[in-house]
């Protein structure tokens, strides 16, 4: 049974990529010359993201602190990172937004096409000339009211936990004076198994209340890492203490 509904899913979302990307492509055409942060293109990739969730009948998607949001403000977000879902879960966030991807990932088809045509934004790791143009061209984003993501793990998680945080985020939000907004999701690292689709299987976005722009400029860099850090383990622990039991019970032992 599972493997006819992991043949269904799969074959139903590769027939919706095809189509979609059309549209997206057509939209990205009509109206790159005039729209420079990719409004419109943002929309239809919020549709084609909630279309992936909802093409399975087994799957839910539940979002709880949309309370925290400011509409208007631009925010540095933060989110923990399972898996390549979560880049179709986070467009559950309200608002325009731009990613911070590696160079690599561009290179992906299909997926880095639209990363390029969306006008997010890319890092090589290692180089510092890349990583100051990448923060100057995030920095122009939120000026201009427009958000940035980055994972702030750096990668994905092996173990379904929330992993140690780098500064980049944390320095961008110094630099820009904005908010971050801090999102915790869970549900990507565990939608596929060795049997295939995860049925049925709930995903879960929880927004957190942001951290003012004072309170940013305030703090060091590290203090706010791992503040940042230990408040996003703590929330993802409560929200999916299955990734964690093996690991305390292995320290009670």
């Amino acid at each position: 049974m599972n493997r006819l509904r992991t043949i269904y899913y799969l074959t139903v979302l590769s027939l919706f990529t095809v189509v979609i990307f059309s549209v997206f492509a057509t939209v990205w055409l009509l109206t790159v010359l005039f729209d420079r942060d990719r409004v419109v293109c943002h929309h239809v990739s919020r549709f084609w993201s909630m279309m992936i969730y909802r093409l399975s009948p087994w799957w839910k998607v539940e979002v709880t602190g949309l309370e925290n949001v400011i509409y208007g403000r631009s925010y540095v977000v933060v989110s923990n990172h399972q898996a390549m879902l979560d880049i179709p879960l986070l467009y559950v966030l309200p608002f325009n937004f731009k990613w911070v991807s590696k160079r690599e990932v561009y290179k992906i088809p299909v997926f880095g096409w639209v990363l390029w045509m969306h006008g997010d934004v890319a890092i090589e790791r290692g180089a510092s000339a890349a990583a100051k143009a990448m923060m100057a061209k995030c920095e122009a984003y939120l000026r201009r009211g427009v958000s940035v993501i980055m994972f702030p793990e750096g990668t994905r998680t092996k173990t379904g936990q929330v992993n140690a945080f780098k500064e980049g985020a944390m320095r961008l939000a110094q630099e820009s004076g904005v908010d971050i907004l801090p999102v915790v999701i869970d549900g990507t690292y565990d939608a596929f198994d060795r049997s295939g689709i995860a049925a049925p299987h709930t995903f879960r976005v929880r927004i957190l209340p942001a951290i003012g722009a004072n309170e940013v400029s305030c703090t060091s860099t590290r203090e706010l890492r791992d503040t940042l850090n230990t408040l996003m383990c703590d929330t993802h622990k409560e929200i999916a203490p299955r990734h964690y039991r093996k690991k305390d019970q292995s320290v009670g032992e």
